[in-house]
């Protein structure tokens, strides 16, 4: 069945990110914040890690940030951490490494994958994958998300939901670059033990109308890449598909052209967007470029054309996670095609001597700095000064759990669903526990109580302390039998209210 088309964009948030209000509306807040100073709140209860007791049904990962950030691009890291005991899914957090969104995978043995901030239709969105994930491919759909964190499109060739993970960009033209695998039949004689009927894994370059599925171009790269350029041997069961290219990368060019990466050839192809033929090859058996010291790369991912006309990628370095002397890193390419050469511009290598054989990303911020993911056996992402200095640092809790790419942006959302609260009482107070799953624009929570949901008045005003903030509110009368809870922006404003809530003995 055909995925839904995206719907109309909903109304934009309603206030600006407290980094950028103004003075008045800071004074604001904080004399809100004065009046109630006798009350402070308790760190969150989801400070060390889930569960939430707002929101039971979320199990992201604990992130630990290592080295804190000093000077690094504004914005929050998106990430698809999996593995290791917790729930795979979509998430953002902050430099402090305190949740701010999580959206889990909605079926029991699927993944979510690559949650990215793009553009679309000239609004931020974040995209991601979901679906089945079996053996380093995927078959589901990517979704848009807009600012209020709702659902938007669901892309996929022809809607069938047969699209792979590994890429999803939105281009100017309001279009989607994509993967899509599958086996097939084909000639593998240009190799050693090939064979003029065997099982090969067809790897399509796609470009999708988001709104309504159609394919509107593909390239069949295994029709115009021979198996002989491969680095990976033929595999010894007949049953599995060789995929001797396995493009994990497609992205526009300065010209309009598309750059693939194809990690199993160690080769960046520029392929003309029009004659479905390959302009040159960087990297590989058959480089048409001349590889400077350094230069070369092995089992690679994500390949992009910098502003300034370098070529960006993540160099795996090895397919072996110990393999001895390499080290996995952030690459960036001066290449020149005049003069047929590439040399190395810049490279980020990972703190960790320790090779990332799988996955990872490489990205570049408006400020100058650049960002890592460093995949499957990294466990942590990185942002770096333009000098190479690591200047941030998180990790993911448990050492199985992975990320295959992660970025930093700046993002601004306001969900549309309201925030969650439950409430418990003490003896000389009422425990309130709140998160608004999603939301940027939180400064404060105000609790406001009664004997009913008809009587409710305001108690007590408290700073946001991370994703679920405790508040403590005096009541030894014991008047505040409902309470309910409401997200103020840093101005004092009323972003949005929960639901008016008993206030039970226990959580």
């Amino acid at each position: 069945m055909p995925a839904p088309a995206p719907a109309r964009m909903h109304r934009a948030v309603r206030s600006a990110p407290p980094h950028r209000a103004g003075r008045r509306g800071r004074a604001a807040l904080a004399g809100l914040l004065t009046l109630t100073a006798a009350a402070a709140a308790a760190p969150s209860a989801g400070a060390d890690g889930p569960p939430y007791v707002t929101r039971p049904d979320l199990r992201p990962t604990r992130v630990t940030v290592t080295t804190p950030a000093t000077n690094v691009a504004p914005g929050y890291v998106f990430a698809t951490p999996k593995g290791g005991g917790i729930d795979s899914g979509a998430e953002i957090f902050d430099n402090a490494g305190q949740l701010v969104w999580f959206r889990p995978a909605k079926k029991r043995g699927t993944s979510i994958l690559d949650l990215k901030p793009q553009t679309y239709e000239g609004k931020p969105v974040a995209t991601f994958w979901e679906g089945l994930a079996v053996r380093g491919y995927g078959f589901g759909a990517f979704h848009i998300v807009d600012q209020n964190m709702n659902e938007i499109g669901r892309v996929s060739p022809n809607g069938k939901g047969q699209m792979d993970f590994h890429e999803f960009t939105l281009t100017p033209q309001g279009t989607a670059l994509g993967i899509s695998y599958k086996p097939v039949r084909g000639s593998t004689t240009a190799v050693k033990g090939g064979a003029r009927n065997d099982l090969i894994m067809r790897n399509l370059i796609q470009e999708i109308d988001p709104k309504t599925n159609e394919v509107l171009w593909e390239w069949d790269i295994t029709k115009g890449v021979s198996p002989a350029e491969s680095y990976l041997p033929i595999p010894a069961r007949p049953e599995v598909a060789y995929d001797y290219i396995h493009a994990n990368s497609v992205n526009l060019d300065a010209d309009g052209n598309l750059l693939v990466s194809s990690r199993h050839t160690h080769t960046i192809y520029k392929v003309d967007k029009k004659t479905k033929k390959i302009i040159w090859r960087l990297g590989g058996k058959k480089s048409n470029f001349k590889m400077g010291p350094g230069a070369r790369f092995a089992w690679q991912h994500d390949a992009h054309r910098q502003p300034d006309g370098t070529i960006s990628l993540f160099d795996n370095a090895s397919s072996i996670e110990n393999d001895k002397g390499k080290r996995s890193k952030g690459l960036v390419l001066n290449v020149d095609e005049a003069a047929n050469t590439a040399t190395v511009a810049k490279q980020f290598v990972n703190p960790v001597p320790k090779v990332d054989n799988t996955q990872g990303n490489l990205q570049a911020l408006p400020n100058g700095n650049w960002f890592v993911g460093w995949g499957g056996t990294g466990r942590n992402v990185s942002e770096f000064s333009a000098d190479g200095t690591q200047i941030f640092e998180a990790k993911y809790a448990s050492k199985r759990t992975e990320s295959y790419r992660a970025y930093r942006s700046p993002w601004v959302a306001q969900p549309q669903v309201a925030p969650k609260a439950v409430a418990r009482r003490s003896s000389s107070s009422v425990a309130v526990r709140v998160s608004w799953n999603g939301a940027t624009t939180v400064a404060a929570w105000r609790v406001v109580g009664g004997a009913s949901a008809t009587t409710l008045v305001p108690r007590i005003v408290s700073a946001r302390t991370g994703f679920e903030t405790l508040i403590r509110v005096p009541d030894r009368a014991g008047e505040s039998k409902v309470v309910a809870v409401e997200a103020l922006d840093v101005a004092g404003n009323v972003l949005s209210r929960s639901k008016a809530i008993a206030v039970g003995a226990k959580y």
